[in-house]
């Protein structure tokens, strides 16, 4: 089953060393969005892969997750 998980930064920065990490742990580049106007990524995967893209997302310290 997959999941979407949106989470929101402060800045630009965040989103572009997000989706270079997430590229680099083969995620597919249409299984997540990146908003730069809103400054959010927005991830669908699978269910079992929840706790490796958290990790990712809360390493760059998001204002909210959900």
């Amino acid at each position: 089953m997959y999941k979407t998980i949106t989470a929101t930064y402060v800045d630009k920065t965040a989103l572009i060393n997000i989706a270079d990490e997430l590229i680099n742990k083969d995620i597919p580049r249409e299984n997540f969005f990146i908003d730069e106007e809103k400054y959010q990524v927005k991830v669908m995967m699978p269910e079992y892969t929840e706790p490796e893209i958290m990790d990712i997302l809360n390493r760059h310290k998001p204002t909210e997750v959900h």
